[in-house]
């Protein structure tokens, strides 16, 4: 299981340029988190007049785009801290392909890496905003003209194609074949770069074969027998409350979280684990017999 969130932003003052400086950590967001790495910032697909300047596009996507039209999506993925920096930049470029490359979507890219507020380790993700107008038809169109109605029969009078979800024929499995997508490309990744990672199983450390489900903890439990139990989420308000009351509360919750985590982590992978004791067993009565017979 790994985290993917799809969200939209709809035409309002700011919104998507806001988004975009968020991501970037730029503006108002230049100091947002003293230990955090940019590991990657890019964009592309733009248009023209945007070519160098994307904060431009966003701003125009919240100025242009038609009443109560979206002005951009944005994808979160969590990415495999087992990699390398420049492994995860590879695996964000075919990520980036799959979702907004081959559609000629404008894009803005951002990959974020910082410790994790729970157990302080590392926390790489990546933001992936982009618009639904895409360029394909290599019409090229100003900012007034991009954002406006795509008109099929006189394209060259119309903005921008807007390929939606339901263009596209995702529907409302969108989420769902993200996630798909998302799980065989990481997977990949990590074949090839980490195929195998240890964790801490019953207190036993054990190497477990490194890879990513797309399916729910609910789906998950019903394929393989599990009782693997959703972990709670914290407010980021509580997480930075001032109040020693509320801060209270959340060192409880961190401590339900983790042993949370580690209950699913048992059951995950309890057979990788009666595989490492059965060896430790195996190794132990090797030694026992080699000592019995230099006596």
């Amino acid at each position: 299981m790994f985290y993917l969130n799809l969200q939209h932003n709809i035409k309002k003052e700011h919104r998507s340029l806001n988004a975009f400086y968020y991501l970037t950590r730029t503006a108002h967001f230049k100091n947002q988190k003293d230990d955090e790495d940019i590991e990657l910032r890019q964009y592309g697909n733009m248009p023209k007049w945007a070519e160098n300047n994307p904060k431009l596009f966003w701003k125009s996507a919240d100025q242009f785009e038609i009443s109560r039209g979206r002005t951009s999506s944005v994808l979160t993925i969590a990415l495999p801290k087992e990699l390398m920096r420049e492994h995860r930049i590879e695996l964000v470029q075919a990520l980036i392909q799959s979702y907004v490359g081959q559609y000629q979507f404008p894009y803005t890219a951002v990959i974020h890496n910082h410790p994790s507020e729970i157990t302080g380790e590392e926390q790489p993700h990546l933001h992936l905003m982009y618009s639904e107008r895409t360029l394909s038809d290599d019409i090229e169109r100003l900012p007034e003209q991009f954002f406006k109605q795509y008109r099929p029969k006189n394209p060259t009078q119309g903005g921008a194609q807007k390929l939606t979800a339901d263009a596209l024929g995702f529907g409302k499995k969108q989420v769902k074949l993200f996630r798909e997508k998302a799980e065989e490309i990481i997977n990949l990744s990590l074949e090839k770069y980490a195929p195998t990672k240890k964790v801490m199983v019953y207190g036993v450390e054990v190497e477990v074969k490194n890879q990513v489900s797309c399916l729910s903890n609910q789906e998950f439990n019903q394929k393989f027998g599990t009782r693997l139990q959703d972990v709670p989420q914290i407010p980021r308000w509580k997480l930075y409350s001032a109040d020693p009351i509320i801060q209270l509360e959340v060192e409880a919750q961190k401590e339900t979280i983790k042993r949370i985590r580690q209950d699913n982590f048992n059951q995950m992978y309890n057979k990788d684990y009666e595989i490492t004791i059965s060896k430790m067993n195996v190794l132990q009565q090797k030694n026992k017999s080699d000592f019995n017979f230099d006596r």
